[in-house]
């Protein structure tokens, strides 16, 4: 049979968040020698065509010239990330969403209107909607409550993260803040100024040359936040790049990572951060599921000095930092374990055509 991975969305997600769950679809489809999978897209990085390039049953088609999914040559399954696609609606589709629309900033009612629709359709087109962790589930479950029938939880287990060698996370270290280590924040744009306030009352403190880099979900709110920057002390301290430039080495290279106000999109670099011993620092006030809590250090960024009293524990003393990588270390084992009890991908995907 064919599998065709629809390997982009509509929704401005940055791409390596799909190409991401792409991987983790072939390295489990790999094992079913019967399978040829179509990767359909452009633009693609290298290091991701080197990964297919590393499996013989998976090919590249540009979205330009595709022509099979309208005339597919053998029984045929549909996977797509939140894309309209002309095909018979006699092969399956399968719909991975990888955010929430709710999430979408910037838009007016009008276009969000639309957005939400265009979501709804996707789901009431699915055979199934597959959600690959808990987070994404329940979020889905609140929010589109009159299709959740529809939704199915998987077992989806995530690409083991390359291993660098201290050399290349340096040089990455040394390209975003000149070679100071440094906490990474994903945010709110309008959050920016408190804690820019508690990175103030850290580096008062410690007089370190410890920096922050902040990523932001479109490049408007980058140029946003760089207005909102001039003038602050230590700006020099401080980077701003949206999320469509965060890489493994970024991640990597991080001394702690903060989550304020995100949803289950970011949850892939969640993972990535915990394989590469990274600690991470979650506001109480995002919505977690229960079963998310021990993935990192949970508390309320709300608080006054809350921020910049963590940013001291965590630059002063590397013991506790390691601790808590471990303690998301362990969460994630668990979780891996408590996963073996859910559908498989392969099975619901793969047999549908048999």
């Amino acid at each position: 049979m064919q599998l065709f991975i629809i390997a982009y969305t509509e929704l401005g997600l940055p791409q390596s968040i799909v190409n991401a769950k792409v991987k983790d679809i072939i390295q489990n489809c790999a094992i079913t020698q019967n399978v040829q999978i179509v990767v359909v897209g452009q633009g693609f990085s290298n290091e991701f065509i080197s990964f297919c390039n590393d499996f013989e049953q998976v090919v590249i088609k540009s979205s330009n010239t595709i022509t099979e999914l309208k005339n597919p040559k053998a029984p045929a399954s549909i996977i797509h990330f939140g894309a309209t696609i002309k095909a018979p609606k006699s092969l399956p589709q399968y719909f991975i969403p990888l955010f929430n629309p709710n999430q979408i900033k910037g838009l007016s009612f009008l276009k969000r209107y639309f957005v939400k629709k265009r979501y709804q359709k996707w789901i009431q087109n699915a055979n199934k909607v597959l959600c690959t962790n808990d987070w994404a589930y329940n979020s889905l479950k609140l929010n589109q409550p009159k299709f959740s029938a529809l939704f199915t939880p998987i077992c989806l287990p995530t690409v083991k993260v390359k291993s660098f060698e201290w050399q290349e996370l340096s040089a990455a270290k040394e390209a975003l803040t000149d070679g100071n280590n440094y906490f990474l924040a994903f945010a709110p744009l309008e959050r920016l100024t408190t804690i820019l306030k508690e990175f103030s009352i850290f580096k008062k403190w410690q007089q370190t040359t410890m920096h922050l880099v902040f990523i932001f979900d479109t490049q408007q709110e980058v140029e946003a936040a760089l207005l909102l920057l001039k003038g602050y002390r230590f700006r020099e301290a401080v980077s701003i790049h949206s999320a469509d430039k965060v890489s493994l080495e970024w991640i990597a290279a991080t001394y702690a990572i903060i989550w304020e106000g995100v949803d289950f999109s970011k949850t892939v670099w969640m993972d990535y951060a915990i394989q590469y011993d990274i600690p991470i620092l979650l506001d109480s006030q995002n919505e977690i599921p229960a079963t998310w809590l021990k993935a990192g250090e949970v508390f309320s960024f709300s608080e006054k000095q809350a921020l910049s009293n963590h940013f001291k524990l965590y630059y002063k003393d590397e013991v506790y930092r390691q601790a808590r990588a471990r303690m998301g270390k362990d969460w994630l084992t668990k979780l891996n374990e408590a996963r073996t009890n859910l559908a498989v991908f392969n099975n619901i995907v793969l047999s549908h055509n048999k």
